[in-house]
Parts: structure tokens; C-alpha cells; sequence
């Protein structure tokens, strides 16, 4: 259910006059597919100081992110390295698993998103996401529940639900509703 809504969101802020850069935690770099670990070898080295500015980029980041992830007690300096990377940007996005999210950013003034879809299995590993982002975090997502027409009309229960009944917490909620015809 995320994908799609990544990629209108980053298109609406883009519309919006922002220039985004996605950081893809889910993709990892290579010499072939350059990403986010290049980028910072190349700062180290003391080359390319920030990315090309682009209206739209999506960068992978998988194994920046996981080493990161692998030293917490330079999360500040990491989160510091990032944003020198990108200055000129609106926007940096960082589209990864919940547990790297908690280790690199938990207890920051962030506000994750957290998509899932009406469907069995979205709503246990996005209840599991939930878990790790309040509990180990400290974070407070805002839930994206995306559903079409005939889901919604068929009152399918929701995380924001789930979360109120089985962790005592009241998210924040937005549901998407998309048309019959379109992916979820």
C-alpha cells in the first residue's frame, strides 16, 4: 500500500515548488546502482559535498542505513551527515523498516508515516511496526490506512483501531479511499 502513496506524495510536494530526495532503505547500493553509501564515502573522501539537485530523486540506501543502524551511539552524527547532504532539498525521505526508523531516528522530533492496507497481513506487520515505533522509538506515526470504495463501505477494521483496543493509544489517523479500479 506504500509505494503508490510514496509516489503521489512525492509528486504533490514536488507540484508544491519542493525538490525530495527518498532514501531507499529497501535497495541496496552497488557500483552499478549508486546510492546513499556513495555518496557518503565521497563526502569522507572529500569529493562530492551534496547530491546533483534534481526536482525528484530516489536514492538506494539499504546499506548506509544498516551501518548506521549498527552504531546508535552516533545517531545524532548521522542524522547531522544526512542533512549536509542534501541542503538544497525540501525534503529528504527515508523509506525503510520500522526497527532501522526506531535505531536511527528514535526519540527525534519525527513523525513517521506508517501505510497499511485493509488487508490481514498489512494490519499484523503494520500493528508490529506500530509496536517498535512507540514502544522501542518513541516515535508517534501518523496511520495511513488506504482502502478502496468497496473495502470502506464494508466497515474493515482499521490500525488506528487495533492500536486503541490492544495498546491504549490513539493514533492519528488519515484513511485514503481510491477509486474501485485502482491498486490499493
Amino acid at each position: 500500500a506504500e509505494l503508490p502513496l510514496l509516489w503521489r506524495l512525492c509528486l504533490a510536494l514536488v507540484n508544491y515548488g519542493y525538490s525530495v530526495t527518498v532514501l531507499d532503505a529497501t535497495t541496496c547500493e552497488s557500483e552499478t546502482n549508486p546510492g546513499l553509501e556513495q555518496l557518503l564515502d565521497d563526502v569522507h573522501m572529500g569529493g562530492v559535498s551534496h547530491a546533483e539537485v534534481s526536482e525528484w530523486a530516489v536514492l538506494p540506501a539499504a546499506r548506509a542505513v544498516h551501518g548506521m543502524c549498527a552504531r546508535p551511539e552516533k545517531k545524532s552524527e548521522h542524522l547531522q551527515q544526512i542533512g549536509r547532504l542534501f541542503p538544497q532539498y525540501g525534503v529528504v525521505i527515508l523509506y525503510s523498516r520500522a526497527e532501522w526508523i526506531v535505531s536511527l531516528a528514535g526519540g527525534c522530533a519525527i513523525d513517521p508515516l506508517l501505510v497499511v492496507s485493509p488487508t490481514r497481513n498489512s494490519l499484523l506487520t503494520g500493528y508490529q511496526a506500530l509496536k517498535r515505533l512507540l514502544l522501542n522509538g518513541k516515535l508517534q506515526p501518523t496511520i495511513v490506512n488506504v482502502q478502496t470504495e468497496q473495502m470502506a463501505r464494508s466497515g474493515v477494521t482499521n490500525l488506528g483501531e487495533c492500536a486503541k483496543n490492544f495498546l491504549g493509544y490513539e493514533t492519528r489517523s488519515i484513511n485514503i479511499i481510491t477509486p474501485a479500479g485502482e491498486e490499493p
